[in-house]
């Protein structure tokens, strides 16, 4: 068991994904946010392997997502973490630019924003 674990919230994402190697390389082991079982298995399959990696999923969209982890960290169900790395986001893709509705900019704003808003609201000590 690693001396030191690292809370990754919205661990499936290419700059999530990256987070869990780097910790993972560093020697610590991770706690990784995810949305559901399909996404964990993409973050194993973008890893190479499930050694060091802890899933669980919540919802980091609303205010009770990663208060839920947190809470089950406190009642001993997940392994205690030292860091905390929170790269919540989406990026709805469309070209050209004035094809992005508001609707649309608003929903990647507000799960951007929020969601890691959320995330270190819930893990401050």
């Amino acid at each position: 068991m690693p001396a030191e674990t690292v809370l990754v919230v919205g661990a499936t994402g290419n700059v999530g994904v990256s987070a869990v190697i780097g910790s993972l390389r560093s020697g610590r082991g991770v706690l990784a946010v995810v949305r559901n079982q399909a996404s964990a298995d993409k973050l194993f399959k973008h890893v190479g392997s499930k050694e060091g990696i802890t899933t669980v999923e919540a919802d980091v969209t609303s205010e009770s997502g990663v208060q839920g982890v947190v809470d089950q960290v406190k009642a001993g169900r997940l392994p205690a973490f030292q860091h905390v790395y929170s790269t919540v986001g989406m990026m709805i893709m469309k070209s050209p630019l004035q094809d992005v509705s508001t609707a649309e900019l608003r929903k990647m704003m507000n799960v951007a924003v929020e969601g890691n808003f959320f995330a270190y609201r819930a893990t401050i000590p």
